[in-house]
């Protein structure tokens, strides 16, 4: 309805499950807008006035048909989290490796074949899921610089046969799930440059978790 457009002041908008095409241009409207889900409509894009959004924090259109996204998108200082999974997304737009608060990224299940060579400058990024898409080796140079970057998921993307030597070495990553192509027959990661630094640092936070759980936490084991 045209009155929502007047709700200047409102933070949390979810219009999921609604059949939609299209979002109205209207949504420029909502200055304090943190919060935008419309997952699980019939959008085949998102329209530039959403990147007007100032205060925008989380953006999820999962399960949509989403092929394109506008040039813009890096506008959204505020954005924390981005999720646009099972879409029919091609490529992202090289403006997203502006958003400098983005730290969880998920862009599964789309066709994407490369990412914007710019991306380790996503220097907030915690959380990437990148599986079941079209990416091949080699990944953007720079990764090394993810320096919060604790989780990736490359698995269903069947043309990478190696990663970066900087991504293994020198960011933070600590959990990475791979196609078995990857593994070795002990089920880790395969012996290639960088990997003994990712295994040691995998191997101190399995340590602490351990740790942890002796003096009386729960643990939750990711492989």
């Amino acid at each position: 309805p045209d009155s929502m457009w007047r709700l200047r002041t409102l933070r949390i908008l979810d219009i999921s499950s609604n059949k939609l095409l299209k979002i109205p241009s209207q949504i420029g409207k909502l200055p304090m807008l943190t919060t935008l889900t419309c997952d699980h409509n019939k959008l085949k894009t998102l329209p530039a006035e959403a990147c007007t959004l100032g205060k925008l924090e989380l953006l999820s259109a999962n399960h949509n048909t989403i092929s394109s996204l506008p040039a813009s998108l890096g506008s959204l200082a505020q954005l924390k989290k981005l999720l646009l999974a099972h879409n029919a997304l091609c490529e992202l737009p090289a403006s997203v490796c502006t958003c400098a608060k983005l730290q969880v990224l998920d862009v599964s299940h789309n066709t994407l074949a490369t990412l914007p060579v710019a991306f380790g400058a996503l220097g907030a990024l915690v959380d990437a899921k990148l599986a079941h898409n079209r990416l091949s080796s080699p990944l953007p140079p720079g990764l090394g610089r993810l320096s919060r970057l604790k989780d990736m998921d490359v698995s269903g993307n069947v043309m990478i046969f190696e990663l970066p030597e900087d991504l293994l070495r020198d960011s933070t990553l600590q959990h990475l799930k791979v196609d078995p192509a990857l593994l070795g027959s002990d089920g880790m990661l395969k012996e290639m440059p960088g990997s003994e630094a990712y295994l040691s640092r995998r191997k101190a936070r399995i340590d602490k978790e351990l740790h942890s759980k002796a003096g009386g936490g729960d643990v939750e084991f990711k492989t």
